[in-house]
């Protein structure tokens, strides 16, 4: 599919000086809550990168697997996506970082495990025999990171859990663990203290297994950090124009509006994937690296 024809299938945004779309630096940027809310959040970042470059932009919304054949098949320049994607892109399509986001609570971010307190689960080995729910096998933060983690101490998930479900959102597996329906849910960090602070759950409603707490990370996490959200490329992109994009976003200072439109506080150099790469093998969505 050629990318004039994404202002119809994916709500596709032109910004920057005037040029064909063919000439344009094609964006494309995943969408969790929907493209149309993915355009809103960061039209004014692929503005600003246009307005920067000298060239325009064509920003596009997708889910993350429809960004990913977009990428493949060089329909996109660039991507800005979670680190699954990243990490999958640069070892099966030979993408290039080009820079790392820093959200609000920083550049990196991690996997709770809750449970409910009457539960019995008071470390992360007692999840053997429990029911336990998760998001689906693909999401960072509410199962890869988890199951990683819990691979590292010797169990195998999902099968020594007595029940395994999955849900749509994270906010329903804090509600159901609290509730009692099951005794253990994954999360991404800063869920838990998102519910608290919004009133949907009290402190003591649920308890954080095995938690930690990491000097310049406002969150308490379970598992390991990991890298943020990543801009990456596609391996066919000059490296001039990849290099003008990394400098163009780190450059943008955090005071920017544009970034308070992407909920970000800026860009930086991009980060190691290495961690992200070693728990997607540990789940089977990538085969092991030759060392």
């Amino acid at each position: 599919m050629r990318l004039e024809t994404l202002a119809i299938a994916l709500l596709g945004l032109t910004f920057g000086a005037s040029a064909t779309a063919d000439a344009a630096i094609r964006l494309g940027v995943v969408a969790p809550a929907g493209e149309a809310a993915a355009l809103e959040q960061w039209s004014p970042v692929a503005e600003l990168l246009g307005e920067s470059i000298g060239e325009p932009v064509n920003l596009a919304a997708a889910s993350p697997g429809e960004l990913l054949q977009m990428l493949e098949s060089g329909e996109l320049d660039v991507v800005i996506g979670n680190p699954v994607q990243a990490a999958v892109a640069t070892i099966q399509m030979g993408a290039q970082p080009v820079a790392s986001v820093v959200r609000l609570s920083g550049a990196q971010f991690g996997g709770v495990i809750v449970a409910n307190p009457n539960s019995g689960v008071t470390s992360a080995r007692d999840l053997r025999g429990k029911k336990v729910i998760s998001l689906q096998s693909t999401a960072a933060g509410g199962y890869i990171f988890q199951t990683h983690y819990l691979t590292d101490l010797g169990m195998s998930v999902p099968d020594d859990f007595e029940r395994h479900a999955t849900a749509k959102n994270q906010r329903d597996i804090v509600n159901l663990v609290a509730r009692g329906a099951f005794d253990a849910g994954f999360v991404r960090t800063g869920m838990v203290e998102n519910m608290i602070r919004n009133g949907d759950i009290a402190e003591g409603d649920v308890i954080i297994v095995d938690q930690k707490q990491t000097d310049g990370f406002p969150q308490v996490h379970t598992t390991d950090l990991y890298p943020e959200w990543m801009v990456f490329a596609n391996d066919d992109l000059d490296r001039t124009s990849i290099t003008q994009i990394r400098r163009a976003l780190i450059a943008v200072t955090s005071d920017n509006p544009a970034l308070s439109s992407a909920r970000v506080r800026g860009f930086e150099a991009p980060q190691d994937l290495g961690r992200v790469i070693d728990a997607l093998e540990t789940v089977g969505m990538l085969e092991p690296t030759e060392n």
